[in-house]
């Protein structure tokens, strides 16, 4: 156990204001850097968390992510900058820690948390705080803990609102707490819930729940103030207004006994291939490549259909002079970002009104007319809309949209 006489001369300086505040103190502060806290993320939720938990003196941080800074996260994930697009962000992530506390101990996972590796991962901590984006790894996180016996802080947002709630499955008195599966005892359908990528988030949103999340951590970890256990706090930006619920432990939910086994087949997380649209993953070993029908797209979690094509594919077709016409249903400032050489932009809310599509009068199975967004789901929907005004042009989906283009240099 660590003791005031072990700080140094610039934690003393560091954190005296933490030392002089009532109902904190001292003991709080030592409890602080002698805990060691798991976060899932370093990107939006994952900044605040991080920077907040380093800055208050959490002395070891374990960070997962597998991903690499990219221009567009930065109007949310402001622990990066324009000098860290490529860098892993575990590694922008760290450099910032390690500046605002220079004592601190950080160990960088770059991997996906998994239903493989979520318990060696979550077992040696005190807290988990899981700023994922996805409610495959949320699920995975969420049964590791509650095997584990770990408490979780969750948090989440989309477009304008966000919600953060503490579980812990195994209380201190031995009785049953609130998890993740008893506030969302099924997971959604694959493609039913757009993600972030897809419908869009305040920018500054992430800021707001994430330090509530790293608030929650503290609180816990100082033993100080009432934590949200049992509790879920939602936040609208838009009306600039909380509210709560309470969340009781389901007590005909039978325990978790195995790690994410009815989620692998939802797109973006753990066992769904991509976990994120832009993931660093080599472009050859990806499987939206070359669909095989029935298997799993790991951009949106649906199974590949007889319309489906990869990039090889269609750049295939587009040399050899059999494509009708390509489609972009992604908004204006999306196609004005990069788009296919050649594609026609029509947004898919255009598409439900009625727009005409070039090409489509001439689209058959041999010459189709190919629609593309970011990663496969308007365009699937784009699809679903065309095939009902043209149910005998030729059409296809392009899988992975124009992530895959990206990937392939296109």
């Amino acid at each position: 156990m660590t003791e005031l006489k072990d700080l140094s001369q610039t934690q003393l300086e560091r954190f005296q204001r933490h030392f002089s505040l009532t109902g904190f103190g001292p003991d709080a502060q030592l409890r602080l850097l002698d805990a060691r806290v798991l976060v899932i993320g370093a990107g939006g939720l994952g900044a605040p968390i991080l920077t907040y938990l380093a800055a208050a003196g959490v002395g070891t941080i374990d960070v997962v992510d597998h991903d690499v800074v990219d221009r567009s996260n930065l109007h949310r994930q402001v622990l990066h900058s324009e000098a860290g697009i490529g860098r892993p962000k575990t590694e922008s992530a760290a450099a910032v820690m390690r500046g605002l506390h220079p004592e601190i101990t950080v160990h960088e996972h770059r991997e996906p948390i998994t239903g493989e590796n979520a318990l060696a991962l979550v077992e040696p901590v005190d807290i988990v705080v899981d700023g994922s984006d996805n409610f495959a790894t949320r699920y995975v996180v969420s049964d590791a803990c509650e095997i584990a016996g770990k408490p979780l802080v969750y948090g989440s947002i989309l477009r304008f609102a966000g919600q953060v709630s503490l579980f812990w499955s195994r209380l201190p008195s031995g009785e049953r707490g609130p998890t993740y599966r008893d506030l969302y005892p099924e997971a959604p359908d694959a493609g039913e819930v757009p993600t972030c990528a897809e419908a869009g988030v305040l920018g500054v949103l992430p800021g707001v729940i994430g330090t509530l999340m790293a608030t929650e951590t503290i609180k816990f970890l100082a033993g100080v103030g009432d934590t949200l256990l049992g509790r879920v706090m939602t936040y609208d930006a838009l009306t600039a207004s909380f509210r709560e619920v309470r969340l009781l432990p389901d007590p005909d939910r039978e325990p978790v006994t195995s790690i994410g086994a009815d989620v692998a087949g939802l797109g973006g997380g753990p066992g769904g291939g991509a976990a994120s649209a832009g993931a660093a993953c080599a472009v050859e070993e990806d499987p939206a490549l070359h669909p095989v029908e029935g298997e799993t797209d790991p951009y949106t979690g649906h199974p590949f259909g007889p319309e489906d094509i990869g990039i090889r594919e269609l750049q295939a077709a587009v040399e050899a002079g059999r494509i009708a016409g390509v489609v972009d249903v992604r908004e204006p400032w999306e196609y004005a970002a990069g788009h296919v050489e050649g594609a026609v932009n029509v947004p898919l809310g255009e598409l439900w009104h009625g727009s005409e599509v070039p090409g489509i009068d001439e689209a058959s199975e041999q010459r189709p007319v190919v629609l593309y967004c970011k990663i496969g789901v308007r365009s699937r929907q784009a699809l679903a809309v065309l095939r009902h005004r043209n149910p005998d042009a030729g059409l296809r989906n392009l899988v992975g949209g124009y992530e895959q283009v990206k990937a392939a240099g296109g």
